[in-house]
């Protein structure tokens, strides 16, 4: 007996697998005879080399295999895996000229043949997936296809891009066709979303007027708008899709491990793509170590750099970073429950608990709101940074509108995302006479030092809705502020006469704030540390540590957990059996986490003090300066990251990891009590 034919919308998916596979080999083997001109493809110049060769019969022979899947002809389900299998053998012996490129074809095209052997063949007439109630019929007919053929147009074009070959005519007509192609299938799904929410079109109409100047200028704008609209189709499908639902499922079932996982990815990805000659300013590529350790810093929001940010990366370098620091700062699942909210209504009962454990919410139901909050405030408040810094930069510096609206808008995100990257090689020393320009920058840091949690409560008591602020918001303001003002008199009183030395009496004490402001997590400097007090290095490593506050984009202990435990300590002097803070009394299993969060930061931090000192030649201080700005995800430095070897690198990158991840993950394992069904007797030991 005969199997079934596959039903129409996995022909289509198989199609469009097949032509994307298709698409991504004839690119790879461009790109390697371009870069490796003494592979065995022969010269680029050459109009018979066996790239055009292997281009024009994989070409022809994918379309015909793509015809025979949509027309349902049996001998197509058997040629799709010759046709992946030439492109896995094209690029086995590229491997010896490029592994990046022909090692990453070689899977996906593997992982395609095995899907295609083993998931697929089951004929099985119903998709392996249920459709949504809600879903449209042209998603449940062409939404795998679409989602596939949108992220390989993207790869597609970031691959053209960055590897520098949009100056030969044919990777660039076909990435282009191929995403005019694909656009035109998308477009009746995009007018059915306009349709039945109208702030679509709004939003989308006011997208396009403010980027299409720019894309009607340049070449490259217009690519980058054409890339951008696909990318926004891509988050609609997949947001709308069961491969969604299923990454919320497994975020609230294990949250922690995706938190991980999704971090992981996208620095190890941003790291990718830092090492595309395009990212380079220079001509040779960046190092994949040192790609990894910007992608990290960035994705951590951490802020320290082996290389020179402005000189060694180039504007398509700068965009990733930024893009990187963006999507770090607020948190991945943040982004993705908010997609989940706006394209789909309320999060469930379940996920609102998820997402509350993630962000640290106290009061139950209110994940929704936050989230919501969260993402335009972060918009409206970037907006402004990046208006005012504008201003600023081409009046003020003389800077052109149009360099000033780019630096503008990175330092704008950098600092309210706590991040510290700069575009110009001294930070902000530059900028140390210039008051205005420290306190925008200052007040950004503050505002995603603070806590969204806290942000939202300060918007609900200016509107009337609350007439107190919660326990949390009054500890958080209250202790930043002590840290900001002591930061501030101790920093001043140490340095007058070392780095800010030959300043005027309010510079000294604007960059005295400003640098209060910065050691917290933000990672920004607007005086030469090389100038500072051996007592001023000891007091910024324990402002480091300590960190911004809960739900913020900044990492540290944070202030709510020194608060606790210094609540903690006269509670237990005096025999107390709670802490009380602020008249309220502290639950023991609160105490516990935060001297828990607190121990294992040390712990953390003095392992790796120790590999630190033990594989280099730096003195203590340089050490523990630098390990703990990793772990705290701040980004300043007294010269130690320039120093570091191979292993030191590494060690800073995982240490930067734990630091942003770390506290999330341990707070959610601290969170979900498991119970035990053996219970030992009580036993006293003697402490102190």
């Amino acid at each position: 007996m005969s199997a079934a034919p596959l039903p129409r919308p996995a022909r289509r998916l198989q199609a469009a697998r097949v032509f994307g596979a298709t698409l991504l080999s004839v690119l790879g083997v461009r790109i390697i005879a371009d870069v490796h001109a003494d592979s065995f493809l022969g010269a680029p110049d050459q109009l018979l080399s066996l790239v055009n060769l292997f281009s024009l019969g994989i070409v022809a022979l994918t379309l015909l295999v793509a015809f025979g899947l949509l027309v349902a002809r049996r001998w197509s389900t058997v040629a799709m895996p010759l046709v992946l299998s030439l492109n896995v053998g094209v690029f086995v012996p590229l491997l010896a000229y490029d592994v990046q490129i022909g090692g990453f074809l070689i899977l996906w095209n593997l992982a395609l043949i095995g899907d295609s052997l083993f998931s697929l063949t089951s004929r099985n007439p119903r998709s392996r997936r249920t459709a949504e109630a809600g879903d449209s019929a042209w998603l449940q007919r062409y939404g795998a296809a679409a989602q596939h053929l949108l992220f390989v147009s993207l790869l597609a074009g970031l691959a053209v891009f960055g590897f520098d070959i949009p100056h030969v005519l044919a990777p660039q007509v076909i990435t282009v066709a191929c995403s005019v192609f694909t656009l035109a299938l998308v477009a009746p799904y995009g007018i059915e979303l306009v349709r039945q929410r109208r702030r679509y079109l709004i939003a989308a109409a006011l997208a396009l007027l403010l980027a299409l100047p720019g894309a009607l200028t340049s070449l490259g704008s217009g690519l980058a708008l054409l890339w951008g609209v696909q990318a926004l189709m891509l988050t609609v499908i997949v947001a709308r899709g069961p491969v969604f639902g299923d990454l919320l499922q497994s975020f609230y079932n294990r949250p922690a491990l995706l938190i991980l996982a999704t971090f992981a990815l996208l620095a190890f990805a941003g790291a990718l793509v830092l090492t595309f000659p395009t990212a380079a300013a220079g001509d040779a590529s960046i190092a994949f170590l040192d790609a990894l350790f910007t992608a990290m810093s960035a994705t951590c929001v951490t802020g320290l750099v082996v290389l020179d940010t402005p000189v060694d990366f180039s504007t398509f370098g700068h965009a990733v970073i930024l893009l990187l620091i963006q999507l770090g700062g607020l948190g991945i699942m943040v982004l993705s429950t908010f997609a989940a909210v706006l394209l789909g209504g309320r999060l469930a009962l379940r996920g609102e608990q998820a997402l509350e454990e993630v962000l640290d919410l106290a009061s139950p139901g209110s994940a929704y709101e936050l989230t919501r909050f969260i993402v335009v405030s972060t918009l409206l408040i970037e907006a402004a940074g990046a208006a005012v810094l504008t201003l600023l930069f081409h009046f003020g510096h003389g800077i052109e509108l149009g360099e000033a609206a780019w630096r503008g808008a990175f330092h704008s995100i950098s600092s309210f995302c706590n991040a510290g990257f700069a575009l110009w090689s001294d930070s902000l020393i530059s900028f140390r006479h210039d008051v205005l320009v420290q306190a925008v920058h200052g007040g950004l840091i503050v505002l995603g030092g603070l806590g969204f949690p806290v942000l939202l409560a300060l918007w609900l008591r200016a509107r009337g809705s609350e007439r107190r602020l919660p326990l949390q918001a009054r500890v958080v303001l209250w202790v930043s502020l002590g840290l900001v003002i002591g930061g501030m008199a101790l920093y001043a009183l140490i340095e007058w006469d070392a780095s800010l030395r030959g300043l005027p009496v309010g510079e000294k004490l604007s960059n005295a704030l400003f640098q209060s402001v910065s050691l917290r997590t933000a990672g920004f400097n607007s005086v030469d540390f090389g100038a500072l007090e051996r007592s001023t290095i000891l007091m910024m490593i324990v402002w480091m540590f300590i960190g911004a506050s809960p739900g913020s984009t900044g990492g540290g202990i944070k202030t709510t957990t020194l608060a606790v435990m210094l609540a903690a300590i006269p509670a237990l002097i005096r025999n107390q059996p709670r802490a009380l803070l602020m008249r309220r009394t502290i639950p023991h299993d609160i105490v516990y986490r935060a001297a828990t969060i607190m121990t294992i930061a040390t712990a953390v931090a003095v392992v790796v003090i120790f590999a630190l000192l033990a594989s280099h030649d730096m003195s203590f201080e340089k050490a523990a300066f630098e390990v703990v700005s990793a772990l705290a995800t701040v980004g300043l430095s007294i010269g130690a990251t320039g120093e570091l070897n191979a292993l030191g690198k590494w060690l800073i990158i995982v240490t930067m990891f734990i630091g942003r991840v770390g506290p999330i993950s341990l707070a959610l394992a601290l969170g979900t009590p498991r119970g035990s069904h053996v219970a030992f007797p009580e036993a006293k030991v003697m402490v102190g």
